[in-house]
Parts: structure tokens; C-alpha cells; sequence
């Protein structure tokens, strides 16, 4: 093989070396920009996923401090309900003694200056 045959086939060598590696680098920019966009699908997967886990959780905690509400207010109201029943047993008795304690003052009243 003569030198200029050898040089030419180093040249053609290097050439194919340069065209290789310019593609190499090609499909890694490639392999990067598809990594970065699925990594990008998956973070905002997992950020809807957390979203809606959240507004679950919120909406369960809701639900339970509704009922716990809802159970409070209705011992509430038969409490009231009893303490009322009560009262307006008492209401007789206290009207009568309300009535002797001020014909007792009046009377005491009526002596003094009588």
C-alpha cells in the first residue's frame, strides 16, 4: 500500500470516527431530552396523585368532623330538650313560691306600716 493510500484511509477513518461520535452525541442530547420529559410526566403524575390523595384526606376528615358535629348537636338539642322538660315541671312550684315570698314581704311590709 502506497502513502497516499494510507493517508487517504486514515482521513476516511477519522472522518467516519468524527461522524460516529457526532451521532453519538446526537442520540445522548436525544436520550437526555427523552429522560428529562419522562421524568417530567412522572413528577407531575405523582404531584396529581398527591393532589387528589390530599382532597381524599381532606374530604374524609370533613365527612368525619361533620357526623362527630351532627352526633354532638342532637345529645345537644336532647339535653336542651330535657333541662326544658324539667324546667317546666318546676315552673308550678317555683310560681307558687315566688307568689307566698312576696305575700310574705307584702304582709311584713303591710305590718310595719300599718
Amino acid at each position: 500500500m502506497s502513502k497516499a493510500e494510507i493517508l487517504t484511509q486514515l482521513k476516511s477513518a477519522e472522518e467516519q470516527a468524527k461522524q460516529r461520535r457526532a451521532k453519538a452525541e446526537e442520540d445522548a442530547r436525544h436520550t437526555v431530552a427523552a429522560a428529562r420529559k419522562d421524568a417530567s410526566a412522572i413528577t407531575e403524575s405523582a404531584r396529581n396523585k398527591a393532589a387528589a390523595d390530599a382532597r381524599a384526606k381532606i374530604e374524609n376528615a370533613t365527612a368525619a368532623v361533620t357526623t362527630e358535629a351532627n352526633a354532638l348537636r342532637a345529645d345537644g338539642e336532647k339535653s336542651a330538650s330535657t333541662m326544658k322538660a324539667a324546667a317546666m315541671k318546676n315552673v308550678g312550684g317555683a310560681t307558687n313560691y315566688l307568689i307566698k315570698e312576696f305575700e310574705r314581704y307584702v304582709d311584713a311590709r303591710a305590718s310595719k306600716n300599718g
